[in-house]
């Protein structure tokens, strides 16, 4: 006589299944080194993500506790997203489009570059940036004399590495009304000899990136989604964004809203007149995506165009200290300005002077304690 399998334990076994159902999800990863940068900087082994969010992290047994696609990490590191504390994202992406000068050895090699893009140009500017003349062997600024010759029609506009000084053609200074004779404060009109080598540096540069057309709205909004997916190929997922005209945050809002956008921005705000008066009458933007509460201030240059302010003389220019872009009164005011309307103030300082007198300020103030987080970009030299 056959004895019978008890049937107890197995409908109470289907039952315990049936009453724990496996969540369901988007993907589960395992097999991983996932750092997860809690306050014990936990390492795990798989993670659950669902709608794009990490709903749990653990051992490999989440694979049992929740149902979707699975990914074998093979062992391969997982970081969570990286956060550009300063960065020009949008001027990245816009960049894109032009004549690429980075990494230039010469300024031979510079003009052999424009020549090279300026056929495919689509633009009534030829627009260029990345050139260093620190990289050169002649490691003074070039002037603009091939360029006249080059292009005698067409402005040219090749921006310093750094965004600090331009480089641009007899056009560029025409359209501009640039002569030997112009002089603009917290800028230099580099003149040689009694003629306009081309350089402009700081507050100059304004004189004639003012009359650069604006590029489409179509345009850019390639351009954002290319630098995006550039950003994000190398694992950068949020960028602080050093200075954007209120049109750029909200084509960067739109963008996010609509879907087509999914880097984080933390947006500091261009501190002018227009932006001032509009954001402190409207206040800040907080979404999922975007962070608008701060105002980016520039108080001197660059150490590489010689802008920078310092409390002695550069030593490849006897006698020259650098120069601040606003006197102390106008700075005094926009910081306070900014302290009465809650944002924070987040200054471009490099040289030692710019942030001894920035940090002065900021003291006066703010007088003591507080968390409005202002903040010093850059800060490059300090005195000791």
């Amino acid at each position: 006589m056959k004895s019978k399998t008890p049937l107890i334990p197995l409908v109470f076994s289907v039952l315990l299944f049936s009453c724990n159902p496996k969540e369901q999800v988007d993907t589960v990863f395992f097999n991983g080194k996932i750092y997860t940068v809690d306050s014990a900087f936990t390492i795990a082994e798989a993670m659950a993500v669902k709608d794009g969010r990490i709903i749990a992290v653990g051992s490999n047994d989440l694979q049992e506790k929740f149902d979707g696609d699975k990914i074998d990490l093979h062992g391969a590191p997982v970081y969570p997203g990286f956060i550009d504390a300063h960065c020009h994202f949008y001027g990245y992406s816009t960049d894109l489009v032009k004549c690429s000068l980075f990494g230039t050895k010469s300024f031979d090699e510079v003009i052999q570059r424009v020549k090279e893009y300026a056929p495919a140009n689509k633009f009534s500017w030829l627009l260029g940036r990345g050139w260093d003349q620190n990289d050169w062997e002649e490691k003074e600024f070039p002037d603009n004399a091939i360029l006249n010759e080059l292009f005698p029609d067409i402005p040219v506009y090749l921006m310093r590495i750094d965004g600090h000084a331009v480089l641009v053609n007899q056009k560029a200074l025409d359209i501009a009304g640039i002569t030997a004779e112009t002089k603009i404060p917290g800028g230099l009109v580099e003149v040689k000899n009694g003629k306009l080598t081309g350089i402009l540096i700081d507050n100059a540069i304004d004189s004639v990136k003012k009359f650069i057309p604006e590029f489409s709205v179509e345009l850019k909004t390639d351009a954002l989604l290319t630098g995006q997916q550039n950003c994000f190929e190398v694992g950068l997922t949020t960028v602080a964004d050093a200075g954007l005209e209120k049109e750029k945050i909200f084509l960067i809002d739109s963008l996010q809203k609509a879907g087509k956008l999914t880097m984080q921005v933390y947006a500091m705000i261009t501190c002018d007149d227009d932006n001032k008066q509009f954001f402190f009458k409207n206040g800040k933007i907080k979404t999922d995506k975007l962070n608008v509460c701060s105002f980016k201030v520039y108080a001197d240059g660059a150490l590489g165009s010689r802008g920078a302010c310092l409390l002695h003389p550069y030593s490849v220019k006897p006698g020259h200290y650098g120069f601040m872009l606003h006197d102390f009164e106008k700075l005094k005011t926009t910081a306070q300005e900014i302290y009465e309307h809650g944002f924070q103030m987040n200054t471009h300082c490099i040289g030692d002077s710019a942030n001894h007198t920035l940090l002065n300020l900021y003291s006066s103030v703010l007088k003591g304690k507080n968390d409005l987080r202002w903040r010093i970009e850059h800060c490059q030299t300090l005195h000791p």
